[in-house]
């Protein structure tokens, strides 16, 4: 699975990089500002993992950037924890699937990689069945 990560802070961009690289599954590409938004006109990715500071105007036209060409690939955005309740307002608005805060909180982190694993296996699986339940006492113990 390939995930590109756009992140200024360099503290929070190695936390998370070297965090994905414990998955063999996962793939990262590290880009910088535009440029590394622009390497989803290049290649496909299932994930991009974005530094968003709502306080920072250059890291807003970014995001509206990267979705102004590219509004299906799931979108992870790493924020100041400080900004976090007044963020997420925008969830919808840029179809943000998580917010991550900053600085990164490794329960937060892992908990996130494990959904995403979890989300993309079931889809490369298809729909899970279930084995139907019996009902008890009907089974013979011969």
């Amino acid at each position: 699975m390939e995930i590109l990560l756009v992140e200024k802070d360099p503290m929070a961009r190695d936390h998370v990089k070297v965090g994905l690289k414990q998955f063999q599954e996962l793939s990262v590409t590290v880009g910088d500002g535009y440029q590394g938004v622009g390497e989803l006109r290049t290649k496909q990715f299932d994930c991009v993992i974005l530094g968003v500071d709502p306080q920072d105007n250059e890291s807003l036209q970014l995001l509206q950037h990267l979705r102004s060409f590219d509004q299906t690939t799931e979108l992870v955005v790493i924020t100041p924890s400080r900004s976090l309740r007044d963020f997420s307002a925008e969830k919808t608005k840029y179809g943000i699937h998580t917010f991550l805060p900053s600085p990164i909180e490794l329960h937060e982190f892992f908990g996130f990689v494990g959904r995403f694993l979890e989300r993309r296996t079931d889809r490369a699986n298809g729909p899970v069945r279930k084995a139907p339940k019996q009902p008890v006492g009907t089974g013979r113990s011969d």
